[in-house]
């Protein structure tokens, strides 16, 4: 069987590159999940799992499901995504999900009564930001003491060398904390960055945790927002106007999420594009058949302003921009300045045709429960 993908666009997978003209039909062998729209490969995701060959049956009523399910997942224009409650890593870019675990699994180990919660407040940090660390221990049900023995931060040169320093812990009750601010240390550099330390307590051997970020030194900002300038219904969508201060060319990606007027989140929207130094205006389009979808009219706000530069090539993967605070609201829309119909998108139909092709040949693809 073949699960369909989630979504057409994931921003945690790099994707393969989107079909061409040139394709052939889903082969026997390999379904390739391709997406609808031709956003740029690495804001796509493109699954390619294998497929269990069966023999051709009659038509099959869940066959058109499979159809409808993708044409569901491709039903806006590019760079827009519809959004819920439960869209949790979307409503919360960067949240981990850090939790009091067992310090072991084992139930027979000494250790199994011990429990340990390690996290941070925010795992991009950017320009002189910085993240606090907590670290906390139980045996049983009670707090423990806890001595940190050693703490350090570690990042990678552009050269690949690693650098690394030690970081300084304050206790607060049975707490410690670790105050990280990269730019002490590396202002010019961008990337992955760890802080690996080892703990222990009365009656509790040493252990080691781990807790990995993404860093962007404010040498190495790349853009910074001004302001949302404003906003429109233009051909039927909902666009703003963002400017932007950039001060390194290349690639960009700026994404943000829409609230109705209740406060509630329902649509996200993406855009990538090609930026040169100097200040710039970004447009960033909601697809109008979102808001006939939702029901949403009056104003909206628009909040989660977010922007990073694209490096493909690079090791240490986007540089990001500060996030915007606060939120900007739109004038009053009604539903009848948004297009209600969905837009014309050839890809979308050719890929439908060739599931369908596939089913025909006997191929099963199965619809993800969640």
């Amino acid at each position: 069987m073949v699960a369909l993908p989630l979504c057409w666009w994931s921003v945690a997978q790099q994707p393969s590159a989107p079909s061409s003209e040139k394709d052939q039909a889903l082969p026997d062998t390999v379904a390739h999940a391709a997406q609808a729209s031709d956003t740029p490969k690495d804001s796509q995701a493109t699954v390619q799992s294998p497929v269990l060959k069966t023999q051709a049956t009659s038509p099959n009523p869940e066959d058109n499901d499979v159809v409808a399910h993708f044409e569901a997942l491709n039903r806006y224009q590019q760079g827009t995504q519809a959004v819920g409650s439960d869209d949790y890593d979307l409503l919360n870019p960067g949240a981990r999900y850090e939790r009091r675990r067992a310090v072991s699994r084992n139930p027979l180990d000494a250790d199994a009564e011990w429990s340990v919660f390690f996290s941070a407040d925010r795992f991009f940090i950017t320009d002189d930001d910085a993240s606090t660390i907590n670290l906390r221990l139980w045996q049983g049900a009670n707090p423990a003491p806890i001595t940190v023995e050693s703490a350090v931060a570690v990042m990678q040169d552009d050269l690949g060398h690693n650098l690394t320093v030690p970081l300084g812990v304050l206790y607060s009750g049975d707490e410690a904390l670790i105050r990280l601010r990269p730019s002490d240390y590396w202002p010019e550099l961008a990337g992955p960055l760890k802080v690996e330390l080892s703990y222990s307590s009365f009656g509790l051997g040493t252990e080691t945790g781990r807790l990995d970020f993404h860093y962007t030194g404010p040498e190495r900002i790349p853009a910074e927002f001004i302001d949302v300038l404003a906003d429109d219904a233009v051909a039927g969508n909902l666009e703003f106007d963002i400017a932007l201060d950039v001060r390194r060319s290349g690639r960009y990606r700026v994404s943000a999420l829409l609230h109705n007027e209740q406060g509630k989140p329902f649509g996200r929207a993406q855009t990538d594009v090609w930026l040169e130094p100097s200040q710039q205006t970004v447009k960033l389009a909601f697809d109008g058949l979102l808001f006939h979808d939702q029901n949403a009219e009056g104003a909206f706000y628009l909040t989660t302003l977010r922007g990073e530069r694209v490096d493909p090539l690079s090791w240490s993967g986007s540089d990001q921009m500060p996030v915007i605070e606060g939120q900007y609201q739109t004038r009053r829309y009604v539903a009848s300045e948004f297009s209600n119909q969905m837009a014309a998108n050839p890809h979308r139909e050719r890929m439908k045709e060739r599931y369908k092709a596939a089913i025909a040949r006997g191929v099963k693809f199965e619809i993800p429960n969640n």
